[in-house]
Parts: C-alpha cells; structure tokens; sequence
C-alpha cells in the first residue's frame, strides 16, 4: 500500500539517472510534484519532460550541481521562490572518483557529492521540511558501508585514496548522518531514514578500478534493474505504515541492522560538527 502524493511536492537527487530516476518516476506517478536537481539543466530538462510523459506526472528540472556549495545554495534560494512546501526529500545522488579529484571547495569529490552534498542541501531545506510536516527525507546509502572506518584526520582521503575507500566512507557519512539529523528532528513531525537499494545496474560500476570491471561485468545480468532498486526508496517515501518511523537503516523494504560505527552517536555528532564546519553553517538546525 502506497500513500497518495497528490498535491505533494517531492526533491529527488540523482533523479536523471538510475536508482534516482526510478524513484523520481514513482513519485510522479503517485500524483506528486516532483522536481529534480541538475548538474546540467538542459539534459535535466530533457528528462523531467520524458518522466512526465511516462509517468503521467508534473517534473521540474532544477540548475544544481552538487560538487558546488554555491550552487547548492543557489538552487535552495531559487526552490524557496517558487515553493511554500516540500513533502519528501530522497538524495539518492552519488559520485565514485576513480582517482582522487575535488570539488570547488577542494573537498574530495566522493565526499563532497555523495556525503556533504546531501547534507548542505537537507541542511538549508529543514526549515521548509519543517513547515510542511508530516514531510520525510530519504538517504540512499548501501552495504558498501560496512567497509569503512571514518578517520577524522583525513576525512579527504589526501594520504591514502583509492575509489573503494572513497566510496565506502561516503556511504557510512551519509547513515551516521541520517541518525544524527533524525535524532535532531525528533518530534518535528519530519521523519528521516536511511536505506540498502540493493546491487543495482548503475552507472557508477564505470568508476570500479579496471581490476573490478570485468567481475562486475559478468555480475551484471544478476543484479537488479533501477526500478527493482527504487523499491525501497519509494518505500520509505510513500508508504503510511512510516509515518512515525524514524532513525532506521532499511534494505528489501525492512529494518536492517548497519555497521558498528555506524551506530556509534559519538562518530554521528562529531561527524556532524565536522560537515557544519565544511559547510560553514551552525551546529544547531534552522528553524522556519
């Protein structure tokens, strides 16, 4: 059972392509508003109007590129012209850098997108979340981040980089700050959750080393399609058995267990302190 989005308005990140386009797509199929930030708003254009027609829904592409905080900034100003509500945020956008590269701010990219990305635009988007409550917001995260182990003293990987590590670090970011920023909205009436797609065909398999091309190619034919992947996303996003459920690691739809440190709420709230500073916001939540 899947809650009605009609007259809703939903903000997916990497929503023009794989898991992100998916679940964009769903979400405009329920009857929801769905706006869709993009790196390049000419193709995202393009996208939003072919999600419109398959999914008989209203899309709008947003200029947004992540690897900038200016124009996350940007994007949020331009959002909060036009919207007096945002129901449901999914990031679901993430980058793996085979080699080690940076954002505008000379961040890792990996860390800079997948990770810090999603936290500055949640971050400028919490008081619109909070005015629209009931509103939820959706990190798509993975297994992956059963691999990493956070080390605040080179969180850019400038010692030692390799696309594994990166990606795994992204991943556990992304949960420790789900937990933090659920904890934080306790009783705000905006639920946070976290999720495992699952394996996915996904664009990112280019960015795996060329050692790891080759068994992901012959793993392909077994992995779920983009739609398969968005199950739970679109889950957490729409279902109304959720509307209080808070603070969980979800995969196939259910409650998972995620790593040690990821559970740690020492690691969630330093971390938490760290990216307000990469981001050069205050500890404390926005309010409307």
């Amino acid at each position: 059972m899947s809650l009605s989005l009609a007259g809703k308005v939903c903000l997916v990140t990497g929503g023009t392509s794989g898991i992100g386009r998916a679940t964009a797509e769903g979400l405009a199929a329920r009857g929801a508003r769905v706006l869709l930030p993009s790196r390049d708003l000419a193709r995202g254009q393009g996208i939003a109007a072919e999600l419109a027609r398959a999914s008989g829904g209203q899309v709008q592409a947003l200029a947004c590129d992540l690897a900038s905080q200016a124009s996350i900034r940007a994007c949020v100003a331009a959002l909060l012209e036009q919207e007096s509500r945002l129901d449901v945020l999914v990031n679901s956008a993430g980058i793996v850098a085979y080699t080690r590269r940076e954002t505008q701010e000379g961040l890792e990219a990996t860390f800079g997108v997948t990770y810090l990305g999603a936290y500055l635009l949640t971050r400028l988007l919490v008081p619109l979340l909070r005015q629209s409550a009931p509103a939820r917001v959706v990190n798509v995260a993975g297994e992956f981040h059963r691999k990493a182990r956070l080390d605040f003293e080179d969180l850019q990987l400038e010692r030692s980089y390799n696309v594994i590590r990166a990606g795994a670090q992204a991943m556990l970011c992304k949960i420790l700050f789900s937990f933090e920023l659920a904890r934080r909205l306790e009783g705000s009436g905006v639920t946070v959750n976290c999720l495992h797609p699952g394996a996915v065909q996904s664009g990112l398999l280019r960015s795996l080393p060329w050692y790891l091309r080759f068994p992901a190619a012959l793993a392909t034919p077994f992995l779920q399609s983009p739609a398969q992947g968005a199950r739970t996303p679109l889950y957490l996003a729409c279902d109304p058995s959720l509307a209080e459920t808070s603070g969980l690691y979800f995969a196939k739809e259910k409650p998972f267990e995620p790593s040690p440190m990821a559970q740690e709420r020492e690691t969630q709230a330093r971390l938490w302190r760290v990216s307000a500073e990469l981001t050069g916001l205050r500890p404390e939540l926005e309010t409307p």
